[in-house]
């Protein structure tokens, strides 16, 4: 693995090699989800980047239709001065125990880019 995680709730936040947290017990898996499967979905998203590319933070979302699982990613390169290279990319995977996913978005994030995130998933 790239990077360390914390997930909480449907949210992986990735921490810095310097600030690893050691967990207590794990999070308790979301109604539906099987053990591991955050894991294994945020291996299968790591897939479909760049070796450059890192994750700094996934959201599992809801979705409108029952079975569809999705992502919403902050990915940025790890080299220096890449902090204006970050991108927003929605990951669909058609269902929970699914082994493959699809970019469902793209959305680079440039220095005068303003986000507005509306409604409550």
């Amino acid at each position: 693995p790239r990077q360390s995680f914390v997930m909480v709730k449907g949210a992986a936040l990735l921490l810095p090699a310097e600030e690893l947290l050691v967990a207590e017990a794990p999070p308790a898996a979301p109604p539906g989800q099987a053990p591991g499967q955050q894991e294994q979905h945020l291996h299968l998203m790591m897939q479909l980047l760049r070796p450059q590319d890192a994750i700094r933070l996934a959201v599992r979302l809801e979705s409108s239709r029952p079975r569809r699982v999705r992502y919403l990613l902050v990915v940025r390169p790890e080299e220096m001065g890449a902090e204006g290279q970050t991108v927003l990319l929605g990951v669909d995977f058609a269902h929970e125990g699914a082994t493959r996913c699809t970019l469902g978005m793209v959305l680079p994030l440039w220095s005068d880019t303003q986000v507005f995130l509306d409604g409550d998933g």
